[in-house]
């Protein structure tokens, strides 16, 4: 087995008088991937800050090898305004721009250069542009390319200042800009948080192309399924390992632990009840003294005792009983609806039946969440018209419910106020209960809460008023996979008409019996699950390729090659096209100088190179390497938040991009 890049011996961390973590030790592999899951509050972060160097642990140590180049993103992470998009994601290779500005001096000299000092200035400028061709130099701009488009970023992003992206877009940069630093080890707190379906996937291929080393920490189910290769799970202050696979893996072996220790558990409970009983009938009499033996067993089997697994609190809740409403639920006919210039929806009609469960999914921007409101009736069409069946009663939920709520309220008078009549103070007070506010949490200041609490508090206001019609927008965001997976149940028993727009594609494949495309202005449905959506949408697009196929004009068969023979073709290609490029750039190179007749006037080694970019950013700030202390960081490099650094060479990126929305389709809320 290879030895650990990562090691965590024996952690302790306190929050004043909380123990986030207690004794948590994990070895993560070169290359390995690994996810990290928990509870909200469990530690997870904490865990990652830990590990970045960013927080001190209490007891225990971290160890890394010597010049380990670390990357670590946060959850809140922030870019640096007063740059262009192409700048702040450039700072993530600041030895490699200050390679190429030591080039462009040497050149400078060389153009002054005595003929004594010319050979030498040639011989360094060659060791400098080999060595900023080994680290990738000249296909930076490419993979700039590759990642932004990747994470849905245009060509005319590039010269935005930063601060002109919204929240959700800066921590795309953030991310963009820590994948290009390719550090050795990536530490990923909710990556895919403000990343829509395409970027996801994207993410996806990106991660399972890459070499790093990573831990990750999320709440998305499908993307743990695709890309990590075990899981540890941080449960009440420690942690477990689990055998190598994925979260559906995992699932798996964590039911059947937790079988195992029930059984055994109760096995050594019946067998303490039979003890106790024995020694309660016969501690007096003439079998007193083997009473006493039992006495002295019962307390080896009290030492001994196996607690049965304790399960972790979860919300516990039903919608109310749904009243009966007419077979068309909804009626959309050439819907338009447009925000001054811009149109979001064009020319969209759809009709929805009772009983459907339907999925909304696409870009950012598409318009996923107009769509909503119009179903709802809380938005009207520019054109066209929308409206609802006999005895609908609809229940709206928008992506940003949880910032509606009233910070000046607690918990209870937020829920109470919003109740109808016949809800007296008890029936609140048990709702809350349900959603895990009890005594009094419930009396807590809403603007004390955090993102998952909110969310608690705005999906409890949900079930004050029965309902036939159930419109979500993004219900999953801010909760843990526990909480996701009772909504999911609960979701899954309810008997209305449920819409649901969402990047959860775990919560899709459970759903969904039809998925609705939202792009472009138009909608496209596809029956079935989010997988059924997959299948359908490579089907079409196979026929498209054949389609295309049949229409170039014939070409002479080839031999069949098989799919190495192919790669290595491609790779012997690309490498060819790049050793033409430096060809041609060294002899420009020379051609500059021998035209110069007071120049040197032997053979001369290329010298020159092509510029990075049109204008050089702010070089990006890089923590000095720990002191090696009681967590062993010492000699490490770290890319938290704001900086960015590479460590070893680059390489050509094998995941590709996807296509991205407009610039005007990600202004739209959703």
């Amino acid at each position: 087995m290879p030895e650990p890049l990562l090691e965590v011996r024996a952690l302790d961390a306190y929050y004043d008088d909380f123990q986030a973590l207690f004794s948590v030790s994990l070895t993560v592999a070169p290359g390995e991937v690994v996810a990290v899951i928990g509870a909200n509050g469990a530690g997870k972060s904490t865990l990652l800050k830990i590990a970045a160097g960013l927080e001190d642990a209490d007891a225990g140590r971290v160890s890394l090898p010597q010049a380990t180049v670390v990357g670590y993103l946060a959850q809140d992470a922030g870019v640096q305004p007063g740059r262009s998009l192409h700048d702040e994601v450039l700072s993530a290779v600041a030895d490699l721009l200050a390679i190429e500005e030591s080039m462009r001096g040497v050149e400078h000299e060389i153009s002054a250069a005595e003929h004594d000092h010319l050979e030498a200035l040639v011989h360094q400028h060659a060791q400098l542009q080999e060595e900023f061709e080994r680290r990738g130099g000249y296909a930076i701009e490419a993979e700039i390319g590759r990642v932004l488009s990747g994470l849905g970023f245009t060509e005319t992003d590039r010269d935005r200042q930063t601060q002109e992206f919204s929240g959700g877009w800066q921590m795309r940069i953030a991310l963009a800009r820590l994948l290009l630093g390719r550090p050795d080890v990536l530490l990923l707190d909710e990556p895919t948080n403000h990343l829509d379906l395409a970027a996801t996937e994207w993410l996806e291929e990106y991660v399972k192309a890459s070499r790093a080393t990573m831990l990750i920490v999320s709440h998305d189910r499908y993307f743990l399924d695709s890309v990590v290769q075990r899981v540890f799970e941080l449960r009440q202050g420690g942690i477990e390992t689990f055998p190598p696979g994925n979260y559906s893996t995992y699932r798996i072996e964590r039911a059947r632990r937790d079988e195992a220790l029930q059984d055994i558990a109760q096995r050594q409970q019946e067998e303490i009840e039979r003890v106790e009983a024995y020694i309660r009938r016969y501690k007096e009499g003439n079998r007193a003294t083997m009473a006493k033996s039992r006495e002295k067993m019962l307390a080896r089997l009290e030492a001994q005792r196996v607690a049965a697994p304790r399960a972790d609190r979860v919300v516990k809740f039903t919608f109310p009983a749904c009243p009966p409403s007419g077979r068309e639920v909804v009626t959309l006919s050439r819907v338009r609806r447009a925000y001054a210039e811009r149109t979001v929806l064009q020319d969209v009609s759809l009709v929805i039946e009772r009983g459907e469960r339907i999925a909304l999914i696409g870009p950012n921007g598409a318009g996923k969440s107009t769509l909503l409101r119009l179903l709802a009736g809380k938005d009207r069409p520019t054109r066209g018209s929308a409206s609802l069946g006999v005895g609908v009663r609809p229940a709206y939920f928008a992506q940003d419910q949880a910032e509606h709520l009233d910070p000046a309220n607690t918990i209870f008078d937020e829920v109470y106020q919003a109740a109808p009549a016949s809800w007296d103070i008890q029936a609140v007070r048990d709702l809350l209960g349900r959603f895990l506010f009890s005594g009094e949490d419930q009396f807590k200041s809403v603007a004390t809460l955090s993102g998952g609490e909110r969310s608690r508090v705005a999906l409890a206001k949900l079930l004050l008023r029965a309902n036939n019609l159930l419109l979500l927008d993004e219900p999953t965001n801010h909760l843990d996979i526990a909480t996701r997976e009772r909504l999911e149940d609960t979701l899954s028993a309810y008997q209305g008409t449920l819409v649901v727009a969402t990047h959860d594609r775990y919560l899709v494949n459970r759903l969904a019996t039809k998925v609705i495309e939202v792009a472009d202005g138009g909608i496209h449905a596809y029956a079935g699950t989010y997988a059924d959506y997959l299948r359908a949408k490579a089907a079409a697009a196979a026929v498209v390729n054949v389609e295309a196929a049949a229409a170039r004009p014939s070409t002479p068969a080839k031999p069949d090659q098989d799919p190495a023979a192919r790669r290595r073709l491609a790779a012997d290609l690309r490498e060819a096209e790049r050793q033409v490029t430096v060809a041609e750039d060294r002899l420009r190179a020379a051609e500059a100088v021998l035209s110069d007749p007071a120049s040197y006037a032997g053979d001369l080694v290329g010298f020159t190179s092509r510029p990075l970019r049109r204008t050089i950013g702010a070089p990006a700030t890089v923590s000095p390497a720990a002191d090696g202390g009681s967590r062993g960081h010492l000699g490490v490099r770290y890319l938290p938040l704001g900086s960015a650094a590479t460590g070893g060479g680059w390489s050509e990126p094998t995941a590709g991009g996807r296509s991205e929305p407009s610039a005007a389709d990600r202004s739209d809320a959703s």
